[in-house]
C-alpha cells in the first residue's frame, strides 16, 4: 500500500534517528566513564601529594590512618606490581554494615632513612552515581530530542506541502470538457512548487489547445465527409432507377451502395467514439432501461424478417442515470450484434435484472481472441460486412459509466454481460 511522503519521511526518521541517538548515547557513556576514571586518578594523585606533604611537614602530629581517606605504613612493602597504579578495592567503614567500593593508589616514599608507603582512597560509589545520573539525564535529553524532531518534522512537512496539496486539489478537479480552466498559484513561497505550477499551467493550456483542435477536426471532418457520401448515395439512387440499367451494372451499383452505406455508418461510429473519448455527452437523466430494451427488441423484430427465436426475462422498472443517446446505442448494438451474427434457426436470450443485463445468442465460432472483439475494426468473422465498431462502442460506453463488461463463447453460444450495479 502506498504511503504519503510525510509518512515515509517520519518512518525513516523513526528508524534511523533512534539508531543514531542510541549509538551517540553509547559513545557518550563510554566517554563519560573514561572521563570519570581519569578524574578519580587525578584526585588520587592530588591526595597523595597533599597527604605526603602534610606528613613530612609534621610527622609527629600526623595521623597515620584515616579510614576511607589514606593509610601511611612504615617499613611495610606491598608487592611492586600494585604500586603506582590505581586499583579497585573495598573497605568496611566503621558504622557501616557492608563494604564500600573505593579506588586506591599506593606509592613508596623514603623519609628520614626509613621507607614508607602511602595509600590514598577515593570513593567509587559517588563517581558511579554521578555517571549514572549524567547518563540518565543525557538519555532523557536524547529521547526528548527524538520526539521533538519527529513532531517538528511532521508539522513542518504539513506546512511546507500545503501548496502542493492545493495544487493537487485544483488539478484533480480539472476536466478538459467540463472544467478546462485550473487557476494555479503563481507564487507559493517555494521555488519548486512555483515551477511545478508553472509547468502544469503550461501543460493544461497545451491539453486544452490539443483537445479543441482535435474536437474541431473530428466534427469538421465528419461533416465534410457526410456531404459527399450523401451526394454519392443520391447519384447511386438515380443510376439504379435508370431504365437502361443492365443486370450486371445493377449488381455493381448495389455493391457500391452497400459500401457507401458502410462507409457512412463507419464515419458516424468513429465520430461517436471520438465524442465519447472526449466526454462530450455530459447530460444525464434517469432512464427506464426495461422499457428501452423492450422497445429495441420490438423494433428489430419488425425490421428483420428472419429474426431468431427470442426468449426474454425483463424485470420492469429498472432505471439508471446516464446519457439517453449513449444508453440506447449500448443496448441497441448488443441486440443488433446478436441478431446479425446469429445462425439460421438460431435463438436469442435476453435477461434484465436489478443490476445486470445479459444476452445470449447462437452463432458461428469466432476466429479472434474473445478479448480482441471489443477493439476497433475487430470482427469475429473476417468475412462479415459490418464495420467492426459496434462492440467497440459498447466497451467505450461501459467504461464511461464504469459498467462491468464480460464476454464468453462456449459450445456455439455467445454470451455478453453488462453489470451496471457499480454505477
Amino acid at each position: 500500500m502506498n504511503k504519503t511522503l510525510e509518512q515515509k519521511s517520519t518512518r525513516y526518521l523513526m528508524i534511523w534517528l533512534p539508531v543514531v541517538l542510541l549509538l551517540g548515547s553509547l559513545l557518550f557513556f563510554v566517554m563519560l566513564n573514561m572521563h570519570s576514571h581519569h578524574t578519580q586518578e587525578k584526585q588520587l594523585a592530588l591526595k597523595q601529594q597533599n597527604v605526603w606533604n602534610a606528613f613530612i611537614a609534621q610527622p609527629a602530629a600526623m595521623t597515620m590512618q584515616i579510614q576511607g581517606e589514606y593509610v601511611i605504613q612504615k617499613n611495610y612493602l606491598l608487592p611492586a606490581q600494585i604500586l603506582d597504579e590505581p586499583r579497585d578495592t573495598s573497605l568496611l567503614i566503621e558504622g557501616s554494615s557492608e563494604k564500600l567500593n573505593f579506588k586506591a593508589l599506593t606509592k613508596a616514599y623514603h623519609f628520614n632513612n626509613e621507607n614508607y608507603q602511602l595509600t590514598t582512597f577515593v570513593s567509587s560509589k559517588e563517581f558511579f552515581h554521578l555517571t549514572i545520573k549524567v547518563f540518565a539525564t543525557e538519555a532523557f535529553v536524547f529521547l526528548l530530542l527524538l520526539i521533538s524532531i519527529v513532531v517538528i518534522n511532521r508539522r513542518s512537512s504539513r506546512l511546507l506541502w500545503r501548496p502542493f496539496h492545493r495544487t493537487l486539489k485544483k488539478t484533480s478537479g480539472y476536466d478538459v470538457v467540463n472544467n478546462p480552466v485550473a487557476q494555479l498559484e503563481q507564487q507559493t513561497g517555494i521555488a519548486e512548487f512555483d515551477q511545478l505550477n508553472a509547468e502544469l499551467t503550461s501543460m493544461i493550456a497545451k491539453v486544452n489547445t490539443a483537445y479543441n483542435n482535435q474536437k474541431n477536426f473530428v466534427e469538421n471532418a465528419s461533416h465534410e465527409m457526410q456531404t459527399p457520401l450523401a451526394i454519392i448515395r443520391s447519384k447511386l439512387d438515380l443510376l439504379i432507377n435508370e431504365p437502361s440499367l443492365t443486370e450486371k451494372s445493377a449488381s455493381l451499383l448495389g455493391d457500391i451502395t452497400e459500401a457507401n452505406d458502410r462507409l457512412s455508418q463507419m464515419n458516424k461510429s468513429l465520430l461517436l467514439l471520438a465524442k465519447i473519448d472526449n466526454n462530450q455527452f455530459p447530460e444525464q437523466e434517469k432512464i427506464n432501461i426495461s422499457a428501452l430494451v423492450e422497445r429495441i427488441l420490438t423494433t428489430y423484430q419488425e425490421h428483420y424478417d428472419d429474426f431468431p427465436s427470442l426468449s426474454k426475462s425483463i424485470v420492469s422498472g429498472i432505471y439508471i442515470m446516464a446519457n439517453p443517446a449513449l444508453t440506447e446505442i449500448l443496448f441497441s448494438n448488443l441486440i443488433k450484434n446478436a441478431v446479425v451474427h446469429n445462425v439460421s434457426q438460431g435463438f436469442i436470450k435476453v435477461c434484465l435484472s436489478d443490476s445486470t443485463f445479459s444476452i445470449e445468442n447462437s452463432g458461428d465460432a469466432i476466429t479472434e481472441k474473445p478479448e480482441m472483439l471489443f477493439e476497433r475494426f475487430r470482427k469475429g468473422n473476417k468475412e462479415s460486412k459490418t464495420t467492426g465498431l459496434g462492440l467497440s462502442l459498447v466497451r467505450q460506453i461501459a467504461q464511461l459509466y464504469k459498467m462491468g463488461l464480460q464476454y464468453n463463447y462456449k459450445n456455439g453460444v455467445h454470451y455478453v454481460l453488462i453489470d451496471f450495479g457499480r454505477m
